[in-house]
């Protein structure tokens, strides 16, 4: 286990005392209306961890176009620049791929999920979300239609989780076909029915309902056992922020799919790492049980300090134990 910043005692709140500056600086660098000045922590230690967990280039561009810039050390300006300029190239790449794909398959049904439906729909710069994998669901009768489709432009690296999961490749990027929620999970007849059309990328490209991108994400997270990158609970905080969002359809759905506890954890973390939404976060929580709850809070407890990024040996198996959806 990692020692150090973030390992002094714990609290009755659940965050070590030694994050709680640090996290108060990470909320304002991945706040999309930050503050005129970023709270004083170990800068060195900000670095790292937001590099870490994917918020360095949305930190980046906030010290650099806001009044945070002139409170941040030149040093730590420097340091996710780099990360900045990589991931605007990066995503660019990714996307421009994606959209050359889904061209030559207008006739395929494909959702774009993570971080492909997000960079567009949530946020407002392109460079605030890496886009580190590009991901699609597709109907497993379409699978087969896809990859005659795409042959010469990408070609399937392997298969997964007895064929409901297809990687393709073109040499430089990777592009995961999945079925349902999750990879791995079987064909969800929602997703598709509920899709929003996203014709940016092509006639039949679409994104997840807000319910479903939700769920989605959360699931991801739940495979993790909730130690999951602290830019997907940015992409939590947004969804849960849309006003549309059905919060009595999102508890029932979530329930159906095994996602109860997932949900209930994820909210939680969700609710403290990013205080604005708690009062949403903690209208989406479904009721569970008193020994599923307890089990929930020990893993959430666990997962809640940013600067913690290694754990016990077999603690998120552990944890996904508790939160991770069932197998199909």
């Amino acid at each position: 286990m990692r020692t150090g910043p973030g390992d002094c005692p714990r609290r009755a709140a659940g965050l070590d005392l030694g994050a709680v500056p640090l996290l108060d600086a990470i909320r304002a660098l991945a706040s999309f209306q930050p503050p005129p000045r970023l709270p004083d922590c170990d800068f060195d230690l900000l670095g790292h961890v937001l590099e870490a967990h994917g918020l360095a280039p949305m930190a980046s561009y906030q010290l650099e176009n806001t009044r945070l810039g002139a409170s941040a050390p030149e040093s730590l300006r420097e340091r996710l620049l780099t990360s900045y300029q990589g991931v605007v190239n990066d995503n660019v790449l990714r996307l421009v791929s994606l959209r050359g794909a889904l061209k030559v398959v207008p006739d395929v049904p494909a959702i774009l999920l993570e971080a492909a439906a997000y960079v567009d729909w949530l946020y407002p710069h392109m460079a605030f979300r890496p886009v580190l994998g590009v991901r699609l669901a597709v109907r497993a009768a379409d699978g087969a239609r896809f990859a005659k489709g795409v042959e010469g432009l990408l070609s399937v690296a392997r298969t997964e989780h007895h064929g409901r999961t297809a990687v393709f490749t073109d040499g430089r990027i990777e592009l995961v076909l999945q079925e349902g929620l999750w990879q791995g999970a079987a064909e969800d007849g929602l997703l598709y029915e509920r899709r929003t059309p996203y014709p940016a990328f092509g006639p039949s490209a679409a994104r997840p309902s807000a319910e479903e991108a939700l769920l989605a994400t959360v699931a991801d997270q739940a495979l993790l056992g909730l130690y999951a990158p602290l830019v997907t609970f940015v992409d939590l905080r947004e969804l849960l922020s849309l006003p549309d969002l059905d919060l009595d359809y999102l508890r029932r759905r979530a329930d159906a799919l095994g996602l109860a506890r997932a949900l209930y954890g994820a909210s939680r973390l969700v609710g403290r790492f990013f205080p604005e939404v708690e009062a949403r976060a903690a209208a989406a929580r479904p009721a569970l049980g008193l020994a599923e709850r307890v089990a929930v809070d020990r893993v959430v407890e666990t997962a809640d300090d940013p600067a913690r990024l290694s754990h016990l040996r077999g603690g998120e198996a552990a944890a996904r134990l508790v939160v991770a959806p069932p197998a199909p």
